[in-house]
């Protein structure tokens, strides 16, 4: 009992450590997910910005020694080059030219009507100042493209300083030694060409150009085609230690950090796996799922919806994966950050592993998804529209009254718009569909509600208990079927309440019925027994009561025999015996057994049976009660000095028998109400008999498939048995 108190003590703290321990575990792998190029050893120089600074600093190198050669010593047209000068001549010369040509324009018109004029003097004049302007704009024009060369030669001159110092920059970082196998010329940094022992002991990394094979299609591959066709061969690398501020080992040195960071992260999270894994095992092991605080959380979480839950499972989701995979989390030193970072993914945490558990649970309990499913918004309002769309002309109507009132909505906010913009054709259109709304929509619309008030009205009576309320009939349309509805759940309420009384009545009546039955017979009994009780009792006076007494006591027995044998039928517990059965001897055995009673009777029996054999699957026993009963009720009721008509006969599906006898009594009710029990035809109930027999012949008859019906015409009855020929 103590080892259970204490199990359940921890369980809260174990699950409040799984959230946590799951939490950090999620962090952990992100981090190491998000940095796993720095875990593979020297990641830096498999980077993207180590390459690009290789491949900047062998351009370098070609830049200085070969585009740049022996620069210092060059004149201003060398340095350029002889492309881009003859480039700079030509289109000086066509500058030039065009100062040239706009000036012979300019002047043109006035030095031709000099000329037609043949005034000497004035065309001296022009052409002089045409002579002295075009001198002034061409030194202007020579000065400016002189002052573009200069520029370019300084541009130049800055370009080839800037390569050469980002070189020596550099020069700390890089070793190099390039030779060009057709001239023999070597340009390096090194004092010799180092060797391979060199290399191996003193590089961090190296390569060589032109690269092997498999280097050849890299990142390289440009590099490596340059140098095969120059006839270039050359090592660069990257020496262990550095002369001075290198940014690449620096970078290096970077990159070698996060590594170990990475290998910390990663011992890291296999000790937060394991003791995340023992958290589940002790939580699982101790039903941490049933504590209270989770049972509640999951109660209040399940008032959500499925479908919500589940598109907010997708939102909460991708916004859990966002914050683990962008969140500061592994620094130092440790702070309130880190504590507030992990207590905000631990709520997150706590919050997916809900949906953990409901998902888990809705598998192992089917019916708790289907239960959930069918409180979901989906589901609910697709039965909506379902049931909707059940009666498509309401639900076209409705639709329709909405699209029509929307286009009112929009009708006039259009109408405004066009009285603001004066646009008459759009205004008359907003005009005409309101008059078209008021004129036919609205006036359709409050006749239906009128209409609905009045059944509102008439199901308020109804309800209140007024049977006689009735809805006015409506002729067409939804509410017309919902007012007959109503009209017919009124009359089906009152033929029940009807029948409820009758049932009442006929209760009574068969309470009384039993009560005199039953007291008659006992009644005489206990006389009986007093009179018996008498001194001086002569033998004859003995035996005259005694047999008195044996026959109360037979019609007594009779009495209960016939009420167990009613509640048995009725109830369907009694066991059939089917079989072959001869119906025409059963019949002609059940006449012979009251042949003394008929022949004390001043009734005459005609019986006339078809065929000697008539055969049907029924229970003989069960048969010859019912034909025993009918004979019995012929030979009590029917009137005296009649004939009672016996007719058997088959069809090809059915064997009949007719039973047709003038009633003693007069029959002013019900005839279906003489199979109910202790209903007799004789009311006043001087007969004997038990008032059961129609009703047990009734459930013989109908317990072997077959049916049994009564028809009277005044005084004239008929009973009419069918049986099953094929059961």
């Amino acid at each position: 009992m103590d080892t259970k108190s204490k199990n359940s003590r921890f369980t809260l703290p174990a699950l409040i450590g799984l959230i946590v321990s799951l939490s950090l575990l999620m962090l952990t792998a992100a981090d190491i997910y998000h940095n796993r190029e720095y875990l593979q050893k020297d990641s830096y120089f498999q980077s993207a910005s180590f390459t690009s600074e290789v491949r900047r600093f062998v351009e370098l190198v070609k830049n200085v020694h070969v585009d740049f050669a022996d620069y210092e010593h060059k004149t201003p047209e060398e340095k350029l080059g002889k492309e881009t000068v003859e480039q700079f001549q030509r289109e000086r010369e066509d500058a030039l030219q065009e100062v040239k040509k706009r000036f012979e324009m300019g002047y043109a018109y006035e030095l031709e009507e000099a000329r037609a004029a043949s005034n000497t003097k004035e065309l001296d004049k022009l052409i002089a100042e045409q002579a002295a302007k075009l001198k002034e704009a061409l030194a202007e024009e020579n000065a400016r493209w002189d002052q573009q060369f200069k520029q370019m030669v300084a541009d130049k001159d800055a370009e080839y300083e800037e390569r050469k110092t980002s070189l020596a920059l550099r020069s700390g970082s890089f070793q190099y030694y390039v030779n060009d196998n057709r001239t023999g010329k070597v340009h390096t940094n090194m004092s010799q060409a180092p060797s391979e022992k060199e290399v191996s002991e003193k590089a961090r990394y190296a390569i060589r150009f032109p690269t092997t094979a498999d280097q050849a299609y890299g990142e390289f591959a440009d590099i490596n085609r340059t140098y095969q066709l120059h006839e270039w061969s050359g090592i660069f690398y990257v020496p262990k230690n550095p002369e001075g501020y290198s940014q690449i080992h620096a970078d290096a040195a970077y990159f070698d950090s996060k590594r170990e960071r990475l290998l910390r992260e990663c011992a890291l999270f296999t000790v937060t796996l394991l003791v995340t894994g023992l958290l589940f095992w002790y939580s699982k092991r101790n039903r941490a799922a049933e504590q209270p605080i989770v049972v509640n959380s999951l109660a209040l979480f399940r008032r959500i919806p499925l479908d919500i839950r589940s598109i907010m499972l997708l939102l909460v989701g991708f916004t859990y994966l966002a914050m683990i995979a962008h969140m500061r989390f592994f620094f130092l030193p440790i702070d309130a950050e880190h504590f507030f970072t992990l207590g905000i993914i631990s709520l997150f945490t706590a919050y997916l592993l809900l949906y953990a558990l409901d998902a888990w649970q809705m598998y192992v309990h089917p019916e708790s998804f289907r239960e959930q499913w069918q409180k979901s918004l989906f589901a609910r309002q697709k039965t909506l529209l379902r049931e909707s769309y059940n009666n498509r002309s309401l639900f076209f109507k409705v639709s329709l009254l909405f699209v029509l009132t929307v286009g009112f909505s929009m009708s006039a906010a259009l109408g405004l718009v066009s009285l603001q913009t004066s646009f008459e054709e759009l205004f008359f259109l907003s005009f005409f569909y309101g008059m078209f709304y008021l004129i036919a929509v609205v006036p359709y619309t409050l006749r239906r509600l009128g209409l609905m008030n009045r059944i509102m009205r008439g199901a308020s009576e109804m309800s209140a208990g007024n049977l006689d309320a009735t809805i006015d009939k409506i002729y067409k349309g939804n509410l017309s079927e919902l007012a007959h509805s109503l009209n017919n759940i009124k009359r089906g309420l009152k033929r029940a309440m009807e029948e409820q009384m009758k049932s009442e009545r006929m209760k009574s009546e068969l309470i009384t019925n039993v009560s005199h039955d039953l007291k008659t017979p006992l009644t005489s009994i206990i006389n009986y027994v007093d009179l018996l009780k008498r001194e001086n009792l002569s033998a004859d006076e003995i035996k005259s009561y005694v047999d008195v007494l044996d026959r109360k006591t037979a019609r007594l027995r009779v009495l209960i025999d016939d009420l167990f044998d009613a509640a048995k039928m009725s109830s369907g517990a009694v066991e059939l015996h089917i079989e072959q059965v001869n119906v025409a001897s059963l019949l002609n055995q059940a006449i012979a057994e009251f042949s003394e009673k008929i022949e004390q009777s001043s009734l005459t029996f005609r019986v006339n049976v078809e065929q000697p054999k008539i055969v049907a699957p029924l229970d003989g026993k069960k048969t010859w009660r019912v034909f025993e009963n009918l004979i019995g009720n012929a030979l009590k009721y029917s009137l005296p000095h009649t004939r009672v008509l016996v007719d058997l006969y088959e069809k090809p599906e059915e064997v009949i028998l007719t039973i047709k006898n003038v009633s003693a009594y007069e029959i002013d009710f019900d005839a279906q109400e003489l199979f109910e029990r202790f209903k007799r035809a004789d009311q006043s109930r001087h007969t004997e008999g038990s008032g059961l027999g129609l009703a047990i012949a009734k459930s013989i008859v109908e317990l072997q498939g077959g049916r049994l019906s009564i028809e009277i015409d005044g005084d004239y009855f008929k009973v009419m048995v069918a049986f099953l020929k094929n059961a």
